[in-house]
């Protein structure tokens, strides 16, 4: 079986690699411009507070969507519960850190183990659902996740936590960035694997997969747990880069629903899908954030564009502009052609 990426036109990977080489030098590059030796060599100031805010979302949200992809776009199982993971990691650096005075780089380490054990314990009874019911059955578990650490007192409950100021944009950013960076590459090794060809056995045809000789409860749990540990370590983050997390910040549903839009507007089941649905999409939600008419009727937009894409171009905008789609650049340059001749 061949990943869905390996089919895109080889033009379009020679122009894809270099595009994405200049656009990490650029994302590397830029924030140094704000160091303090930079500024007293002269060089302009490219990137301030609010460039730092956006970029380390951007950034976040790749992770977030590229975990997901790896349950839901390779293994094909739609879990509409990865924000608990994500919450778990900011709850295990806030407890760490606020109540038990941990350093924050030891506590970080921590946040993604306590996820996927949290997806070890859930994922074995969780994955024997298939479908709508493996679905809903997540999302109630990011909802039950959310209102138990609400009641906690040694979790802070209702008020939350809060923890020290760590004032370093610079600091926040390349951890989110790197930990981007990690997710990217743990789904290209994944599909470059004996284990990757696993997932996307099951995704086509779990009996199948059975019957050629795939543990598929191992290897669906096994890919849970690698989303749950990449989803967990973004969470730890947020929760040092924030300073206060509760469960409206760190459980909520809207961030659940974001992160897999962006999977699927870019191309659930390819690497580079969910890097891209990631920065359009957030880059598009923050620039509505500002409110008034104008963003209402761009927000109705927007949700009339996902709505196209999800109808017409299932497999994202990777595959669109790839050409595996029957709505995509390719069919319309040879429908010209037809129809010209």
């Amino acid at each position: 079986m061949i990943a869905r990426e390996e089919r895109v036109p080889r033009s379009l990977r020679r122009f894809a690699v270099p595009l994405g080489i200049i656009l990490l030098a650029i994302a590397i590059l830029v924030p140094l411009t704000s160091t303090d030796a930079a500024q007293q060599a002269g060089l302009p100031l490219l990137a301030d507070k609010l460039w730092f805010r956006i970029a380390t979302t951007v950034a976040m949200f790749v992770v977030m969507a590229s975990a997901w992809n790896i349950i839901g776009g390779l293994t094909g199982y739609a879990s509409f519960g990865n924000v608990a993971f994500f919450g778990l990691g900011a709850y295990t650096v806030g407890v760490l850190v606020s109540n038990r005075g941990w350093p924050f780089p030891l506590a970080l380490i921590v946040a993604p183990l306590t996820a996927t054990l949290f997806a070890l314990i859930v994922g074995i009874p969780l994955l024997r659902l298939r479908g709508h019911y493996f679905a809903v059955a997540t999302l109630g578990v990011g909802v039950a996740v959310g209102e138990v650490v609400n009641n906690l007192e040694p979790l802070g409950a209702s008020t939350g936590l809060f923890l020290p100021i760590v004032r370093s944009d610079l600091l926040f950013f390349y951890l989110m960035l790197g930990a981007a960076a990690l997710a990217v590459l743990s789904t290209w090794f994944i599909l470059r694997t004996r284990f990757g060809y696993g997932l996307l056995a099951i995704r086509e045809n779990e009996e199948a997969a059975t019957v050629i000789g795939v543990n598929t409860t191992l290897y669906k749990v096994a890919a849970f747990c690698i989303a749950a540990a990449l989803t967990g370590l973004a969470g730890g983050i947020f929760a040092q880069w924030n300073s206060f997390i509760n469960q409206e910040n760190v459980f909520a549903i809207s961030d659940n629903v974001q992160m897999i839009l962006m999977a699927v507007v870019g191309g659930a089941g390819t690497v580079l899908g969910p890097v891209a649905g990631a920065i359009a999409l957030e880059l598009i939600i923050q620039t509505l954030a500002g409110g008034g008419s104008a963003a209402v009727y761009a927000q109705i937009g927007l949700g009339v564009l996902l709505a196209v894409c999800v109808i017409f171009i299932p497999r994202g905008v990777i595959d669109f502009f790839g050409g595996q789609s029957r709505l995509s650049l390719r069919y319309l340059r040879q429908t010209l052609r037809e129809t010209s001749a």
